[in-house]
């Protein structure tokens, strides 16, 4: 078993089943670590230690791996709306389907599905993929009618304060996404 402790903890505590080859293990290896309790089935080919703490954030980005946390999501973690979302908002490409009750999903032209992807480290080491700032201000902005006002007036306000802000990006992003004109507005109040 020893050997089994030493590949767990040299991978963080997860071991994903499409991986057991690189490993150098088997599957017959990977029924002997969950029946010997050293792994427990987190999802759909993804074991990990009973002892690891496992971000809700991380599972829901390995499950659904061409997914990008976006929107409300995007703003709690660019600290632009202090509301935690009660479900998390994921992009996918228009040619998906995805029905989760805890996501609400967002679908896009597979084009401009990567526009603006980033990989964010969370406190625990593990990333997600997110998309950067000036991305979720513009996914913001074309879905401004579906938004909640005070969070989207809240976004905005935040976001115009901002240092590390890019109006250079966030109007590239607009020219894009045709939403020039509508961008220009709310800058010309701010």
């Amino acid at each position: 078993m020893t050997n089994y402790n030493d590949l767990i903890r040299k991978n963080n505590g997860v071991i994903y089943a499409n991986r057991l080859a690189e490993y150098g293990i088997t599957r017959h290896d990977l029924r002997n670590m969950i029946a010997h309790g050293l792994l427990v089935r987190l999802i759909h080919g993804i074991y990990v230690s009973p002892e690891k703490n496992v971000n809700e954030f991380w599972v829901m980005n390995e499950k659904y791996k061409n997914g990008i946390y976006s929107h409300n999501t995007a703003l709690y973690f660019y600290g632009l709306t202090d509301r935690t979302p009660m479900k998390l908002d994921m992009t996918f490409p228009a040619n998906n389907r995805v029905n989760n009750d805890y996501l609400n999903v967002h679908y896009i032209k597979k084009d401009n599905h990567t526009l603006g992807l980033k990989k964010m480290e969370l406190n625990d080491g593990s990333y997600i993929q997110i998309y950067d700032l000036e991305r979720t201000i513009c996914d913001i902005i074309r879905d401004r009618n579906k938004i909640d006002l005070q969070i989207f007036n809240q976004a905005i306000n935040e976001y115009i304060k901002r240092k590390d802000k890019n109006l250079i990006a966030l109007y590239k992003y607009a020219k894009i996404f045709k939403l020039e004109n509508i961008l220009n507005k709310y800058m010309e109040v701010l």
